[in-house]
């Protein structure tokens, strides 16, 4: 029988190079569920997701994916998720589809209509033959969600999904977001926009020097509590641009 939980992590410890980085960390995410971490840079949202997707090893504790714990090299929960980590990488000189096509072969799938789609759902089917060089980073980042959903993936992990998105493109993935959490499929994200945080995620976690202080769920916060959390919490008195 399934777990309610599609990712849970214990007690979960990371060092690198001496220096603690993610410290008795315990975060708990529902299936069909869209869960946020929210930190400051530098929080360990980054290394929390490559943990989860088995791309490096954790030092104490533990991280289960689909009902199995999360290790390195663990084929089959790269091929159950889709992801977006940091700055992705494409064929430059090859176009949106032909990349999405190069995606699809790695796992063994060859479906034109999957791609339409993808592109369909990101707002890209118009510039399906320009090559990727020559796109805007809003169109780029667009081209990096597809390319995490177009295999139809059980679980998204999305690192700053929206960045350099405009007002448009960030309420199209938000209803995107919605819909296929709706579908059943579970997503974990990180976002710098509060406000877009309160409009699309069903619970979030707040991060703070590697630990999970506190999961909510947000139809349960009273107005601006998130980001009066955010401030008081966790940034704290620090000197810290926030947007």
């Amino acid at each position: 029988m399934e777990s309610e939980f599609i990712v849970r992590t214990n007690h979960l410890y990371k060092d690198f190079k001496g220096t603690n980085i993610i410290n008795d960390c315990n975060m708990n995410v529902r299936r069909g569920s869209i869960y946020c971490l929210v930190g400051k840079n530098g929080a360990g949202k980054t290394t929390i997701f490559k943990i989860l997707l088995g791309l490096t090893s954790v030092t104490k504790g533990e991280a289960i994916v689909f009902d199995n714990k999360s290790q390195v090299g663990n084929l089959d929960i790269l091929h159950r998720t889709g992801s977006i980590l940091e700055n992705p990488i494409f064929y430059e000189n090859s176009s949106a589809v032909q990349n999405l096509k190069i995606h699809l072969a790695y796992r063994g799938i060859a479906d034109d209509k999957k791609i339409e789609n993808a592109l369909i759902e990101t707002g890209l089917d118009g510039i399906t033959e320009q090559p990727v060089s020559s796109l805007s980073i809003g169109m780029r980042q667009r081209l990096a969600i597809a390319r995490a959903i177009v295999h139809e993936p059980e679980l998204l992990i999305l690192d700053e999904p929206i960045n350099g998105l405009d007002a448009l493109g960030i309420k199209m993935i938000r209803k995107l977001f919605r819909k296929l959490s709706k579908q059943g499929t579970s997503i974990i994200l990180s976002s710098h926009l509060l406000s877009e945080v309160e409009l699309v995620a069903d619970y979030v976690a707040f991060l703070n020097n590697g630990t999970i202080v506190e999961e909510v769920e947000t139809k349960n916060m009273i107005s601006n509590r998130l980001e009066d959390y955010f401030m008081k919490n966790i940034l704290k008195e620090q000197s810290y641009e926030y947007s």
